[in-house]
């Protein structure tokens, strides 16, 4: 019998059978509005805070003009419980292989977090520059000393700074997108057991790594050795400062670590998801 989808198979590339390119799309429908949405209401507010200033109804204080990046990580993680959930389900009803649901969910999460994040930074830029313009003219804009300088010097200094900082943030959005895709897709198969684990698991560890201390301070009261409480609280202290000191020096490998794991963990969890009838 004549195969009549050979043609088709053998003229396309992988992008187009695996229907990459229309989840893409999908993606950029739903979040990319959102974060346009999200950059103009921030520089809404910030316009009218700095025009309520210039009016004197309020002060207004130029600091330090840097990307938003708490409040891009916090619109990555509401857009990976969305995405994880309602955006799956929307792609797999139509048969659409799963291998290209969860790149083009990770990849449209880190997009748009990127998209935010480079759009927040000319939002401060605008906002501080326009702060330097107004503040001759009222007395409500204060404008620190180290940016007492004129507009155009102003944008090429805090352009500098932000092109130093810009890979680092980059990075940490991209890590942190992929911990937070794996807690969308857990909470979405297995919630209450996640929420557990998420709770229980460092409480646990903690009880463990503390109970052989308290142990040791219930023997030394009951003892009445002063001398021995004071040993085992140094000895606690000096365990917690390395450990403080372990992590904190090889952070940026353990933070890449868990993001390595936990981007391998999320296609793994997406792909049990169960196909929509």
């Amino acid at each position: 019998m004549e195969n009549r989808l050979a043609p088709f198979v053998e003229n396309h590339n992988w992008f187009t059978l695996s229907r990459f390119g229309g989840c893409m799309r999908f993606h950029r429908i739903k979040k990319l509005k959102l974060a346009l949405g999200l950059v103009l209401l921030m520089l809404a507010v910030q316009a009218l805070e700095l025009g309520m200033a210039f009016f004197g109804w309020t002060d207004f204080r130029l600091t330090a003009q840097m990307p938003d990046l708490p409040f891009a990580m916090a619109l990555v993680f509401c857009l990976a419980l969305r995405t994880a959930k309602q955006d799956t389900t929307f792609l797999l009803r139509f048969g659409t292989p799963r291998t290209s649901v969860w790149l083009s969910n990770v990849l449209s999460l880190m997009l748009y977090g990127i998209v935010y994040l480079l759009l927040s930074a000319v939002v401060n830029l605008i906002i501080g520059a326009a702060a330097i313009a107004l503040e001759p003219h009222c007395s409500g804009i204060f404008v620190p000393d180290r940016y007492q300088m004129p507009v155009l010097e102003y944008l090429t200094s805090q352009l500098g700074t932000m092109a130093e900082a810009l890979p680092s943030y980059l990075l940490w959005l991209v890590e942190y997108t992929c911990v937070f895709y794996l807690l969308a897709c857990c909470l979405r198969r297995w919630k209450v057991a996640t929420i557990i684990v998420l709770v229980g698991v460092p409480a646990l560890l903690f009880t463990l790594l503390l109970l052989p201390t308290l142990q040791s301070v219930v023997d030394a009261v009951e003892s009445g050795s002063q001398s021995e409480l004071m040993v085992l609280f140094f000895r606690f202290m000096g365990w917690l400062e390395k450990a403080l000191d372990f992590t904190v020096e090889n952070w940026k490998w353990i933070q890449g670590g868990i993001a390595f794991v936990s981007l391998v963990l999320s296609y793994l969890v997406m792909r049990g998801t169960r196909q929509p009838e």
